[in-house]
């Protein structure tokens, strides 16, 4: 299936031109991030009707995977350190924040009337 965004978005995102190898990890990501969205949501075969939102957190994990390919949580050199929260995914996965966000664009989110047969409802 179509990507959900493009690498043109990913690349708007990054600020920069990707080639080679890296716009190769670029698509795979899109592709995974595409399909994690697609797995908590509805299908959105053509990728133009998808809802905005959807869209957003396609790119958004994409650009974390792109950012960093090899999953690193935290890297020290010397005197310098840095550390990523605990609570972001390091590939293309998608946070329980996003999971949300994804459902309730697919309006699997709310309160539902279901009639039970069993209590006079029919089905």
């Amino acid at each position: 299936m179509t990507p959900l965004a493009d690498v043109a978005g990913l690349e708007a995102r990054l600020g920069r031109t990707l080639t080679g190898d890296e716009r190769t990890q670029a698509e795979a990501a899109l592709v995974a991030a595409s399909a994690q969205v697609r797995a908590y949501g509805l299908p959105w075969p053509d990728p133009v009707k998808a809802p905005g939102i959807v869209v957003t957190i396609v790119l958004d994990a994409a650009e974390r995977k792109t950012r960093n390919p090899e999953g690193y949580r935290s890297e020290t050199e010397g005197g310098y350190s840095y550390q990523l929260p605990a609570s972001l995914p390091v590939s293309a996965g998608l946070t329980p924040s996003e999971v949300t966000q994804v459902q309730r664009a697919a309006g699997f989110l709310g309160l539902f009337a279901v009639p039970m047969e069993s209590l006079g409802g029919s089905l």
